[in-house]
Parts: structure tokens; sequence; C-alpha cells
């Protein structure tokens, strides 16, 4: 039996690269959408320390964090930009659309994060938004006087749930070389299981691989058939 010609060598130099790279597609596919079935098989999140998360952040991927606490001080952010006015020149309706905090637990933090939470909690936001459209570092000081109830509250140890993002979106990318730590592990905060992407991605793996097989299998009956 020929094994060029079962890949479809004589197609020209194209036919066993199209298959090698159908079969390629389709077990990335198969790859990524049983991790993601795997986690959505679950009822509910993992719950672990933060402490011992951080330690090691491998495992489940959705998962619930305890005792959490936020470096607001070290985060990065997503905005939008607003737009410029014809009038004056100025630029109106800037606002943050989400945050990429650092995590730790302990005392202080110590050491470029092991995991970062992105979120869009309104309230952190609001926050931001509030200290952005101050001047001068006084009225900064005078805001977070005002508001250190509300900050105090947003910043207390906590508890995350969310989905970690070991492959991180260009927002993501961003964030993290900002905050100078592009091995951290990202916490997508209220973020599920995507149920949907993995049985979607598992599809399209097995219909690609099946491709691929059916291809072969026929080239293997013309090869038998041909030397009887």
């Amino acid at each position: 039996m020929n094994f060029k010609r079962l890949i479809g060598a004589e197609n020209g130099w194209g036919g066993p690269l199209g298959t090698l790279l159908l079969l390629g597609f389709g077990l990335f596919f198969l790859f990524i959408s049983v991790a993601d079935l795997r986690e959505a098989s679950r009822l509910k999140p993992e719950e672990r320390g933060c402490a011992a998360w951080l330690a090691d952040p491998s495992g489940a991927r959705w998962v619930t964090l305890v005792g959490c606490k936020l470096d607001l001080g070290a985060a990065a952010s997503r905005k939008w930009k607003g737009w410029r006015s014809t009038k004056d020149g100025g630029v109106s309706g800037q606002h943050y659309m989400e945050l990429f905090i650092p995590l730790f637990a302990g005392d202080a933090p110590s050491g470029p994060p092991r995991g970062v939470l992105a979120t869009s909690d309104k309230d952190l936001l609001a926050l931001m938004d509030g200290i952005d459209r101050l001047g001068s570092p006084e009225e900064v000081q005078a805001y977070l006087l005002a508001n250190a109830a509300t900050l105090d509250k947003l910043l207390e140890p906590k508890t995350l749930t969310g989905y970690v993002e070991p492959v991180k979106s260009v927002a993501s990318r961003s964030a993290l070389d900002v905050i100078t730590s592009e091995d951290a592990v990202v916490l997508e905060q209220g973020k599920r299981p995507p149920r949907a992407n993995a049985l979607f991605g598992l599809v399209v793996g097995l219909i690609a691989v099946a491709l691929v097989v059916r291809s072969v299998f026929m080239r293997y009956l013309v090869e038998r058939d041909s030397s009887l």
C-alpha cells in the first residue's frame, strides 16, 4: 500500500499538505473544545483559597476564589476614548470599559502578580471615572477621602467567581504588558464555561477529522482494488 497516494500525493504537492492541514485543524478544535466541555460539565465552580490558587493556578478553569485582595494601584485598563468636540477641541464621553487588577493574598503584594482580575464591575469603573474627571492631586485626595468607605468595601478581601483564560485576548495581553507580568493568568470575573462554543468546536473538529479519514479510506479502497 502506497502511503503517499493515501494522503493525496498524486494530486500534486498541495494534496498531502491540504490533508495534513485539515487534520491539524480538526485535532486543534477537538483539543480546545474537549477541555472546555470538561469545565462545562461542572455543576458549580471549584472553590479555592486565593493564596493556594495564586501559588498554582493550574487545574479547574471555572473557579471561585476566596480571600483575594485587589492591588488597584497597579491596575491597567481598557478605555473608551470618547470623541473630540468640534467646538472647543476637547474630548467628551471618555470612560473606563474594563479593569485588569493584580490579585494578591497576605499583607501586601510581593513581586509580579501571578493572577489578574479582568472586571467590568460598575462600581469600580464609576470610581475610576470619577478620579479621571479631577484635575489636581488635591482634588483626587479629597475625592478618595470622601469615598473612603466605598473604596474600602470595593478593595476588601473578596470572593471572586470567573473563568481562567490561559489564552489571552488582545486587551488582556496589552494590560499584562502594562502590569509587567506576561506570565500571569487572567480571571474573567463572572464568565462561565463557554458551553455553546465548546460544542461548536467539537462538531467542527469531528467533521474535519471525519473528512480526512473518509478521504484516506476512499483512496485506500481504490488502491486495494487496483492491486487485485
